[in-house]
């Protein structure tokens, strides 16, 4: 398994099933995969008290995709584990973006 069998066209989108990891000593996102959970790794250093871990994740995902946050949903409110659906955005761009952070898990 790879990493790109976390990421799902949706048709709108593309879907993105994460586990992540809040009040983190940094911030990572991504910060690897997880085969046995088919889920990319993220890091926040937001606790999760008031949504604050999930607003940063947002932000970081809006950044790093180069797209507004109205275009970000977020499946799993109060769960590490998450699905994150980027409307507007294909499949190919997403794995695109993300293939920098994951080039070792090609050449495994």
């Amino acid at each position: 398994m790879s990493y790109e069998d976390a990421i799902k066209d949706t048709g709108n989108g593309v879907m993105i099933d994460l586990k992540v990891i809040p009040g983190s000593g940094s911030t990572e996102v991504p910060s690897g995969y997880d085969e046995s959970r088919n889920r990319i790794r993220a890091k926040v250093s937001a606790k999760a008290i008031d949504g604050k871990a999930n607003k940063q994740l947002i932000r970081e995902l809006s950044r790093l995709f180069g797209i507004s946050p109205a275009q970000i949903r977020l499946n799993g409110q109060a769960s590490t584990r998450k699905s994150i659906e980027l409307i507007g955005v294909a499949r190919g761009d997403v794995i695109r973006t993300l293939s920098s952070f994951f080039e070792h898990d090609r050449e495994n």
